[in-house]
Order: structure tokens, then sequence, then C-alpha cells
């Protein structure tokens, strides 16, 4: 009777100890995977916990300094051409701000970004208070020059911003 218990017990255990490295490496990285699928299709439904969802949104504004376009003019001179872009930056906050950063990011109407500038300003800015900026871009610059000019509409972003208040 134990031949037999021992001979079930052997035959019962082989398949775990048949299986090489590599095949008990993708069984435990299925196993993950599946877990990672299920996680994922609770977030998709919606199923996230409710605490984390508020979170973000007690942080406030993202960006406190929104940025619009407001024309793009091609300039020609005696001696140089360019591209003037005309900006207005906007304090959609409710606090004062002495200065600010970012990189400016234009895009043309797919999507694609243009070209990208770093940008700092230091003047004071009240809350809703608004702000006319104008950057040239010259020939000398002729890759970013020409893309402005091949681009039809133009979408600007300030990404990256920290903006300075004393309130």
């Amino acid at each position: 009777m134990r031949f037999y218990f021992c001979l079930a017990l052997l035959l019962a255990v082989s398949p775990a100890f048949s299986q090489t490295k590599t095949e008990k490496r993708l069984t435990g990285l299925e196993k993950r995977v599946s877990k990672v699928e299920k996680r994922v299709s609770r977030l998709e439904e919606g199923g996230g916990s409710a605490g984390a969802a508020a979170a973000p949104a007690e942080k406030g504004p993202a960006a406190p300094i929104a940025v619009q376009l407001l024309k793009k003019k091609q300039v020609v001179g005696q001696e140089k051409i360019g591209v003037k872009l005309y900006l207005e930056f906007e304090n959609v906050s409710n606090r004062r701000y002495y200065a600010f950063n970012g990189v400016l990011v234009f895009r043309d109407s797919a999507g694609a970004v243009v070209w990208t500038k770093a940008y700092g300003y230091s003047d004071q800015l009240q809350p809703g208070q608004r702000v006319p900026v104008t950057l040239a871009v010259s020939s000398e610059q002729t890759k970013e020059y020409l893309k402005l000019l091949k681009a039809g509409e133009l979408t600007v972003s300030l990404e990256k911003q920290e903006a300075y208040g004393a309130d």
C-alpha cells in the first residue's frame, strides 16, 4: 500500500519538477500580466478608489499662467526677414505673482511641435491680469523660421511652469 501511495505522490509531483526554469518564469510572468490586465480593466471601468480621484482636484490649478497666441505676422525689412509672434499671458489663479518661467511650446494644427523656447517673465502679474508679449524669430534661425512659416494655424502652451509669488 505504501508503494502505491509513494508512486501516486511521485507522479503528482513530477510535472512540477519537469518544468524548466524558462517555463516557470513564463508561468510567473503570465500570472503577473493577468493581474495587471485586471487592474487596468478596473481603472477603465471607473472602479478606482474615490480618494485617489479626489486628490488631484485638491491641488488647485496646475498651470497658474495661461498663454494665448494672438497672431503670427511675417515681417520683411531691408536687412532681415522674420516672423513676429504676438502672445498674451494671463494669470488665471487668484494669487499675485512676481515672476514666472517655463517652456513655450508651439504646435501646428496636427499637434506636432513646431518650435519650443524657454521663456521667463519678471514683472508683477495680478490675478486676472493679461500681459501682451511679442517674440521675434529671424531668418537667421532658419529651421525655426521656416517651420513657423509653413505651419498654418499655431497653438501655444506654457509647459514646465514655475510661478513665484509672495502671497
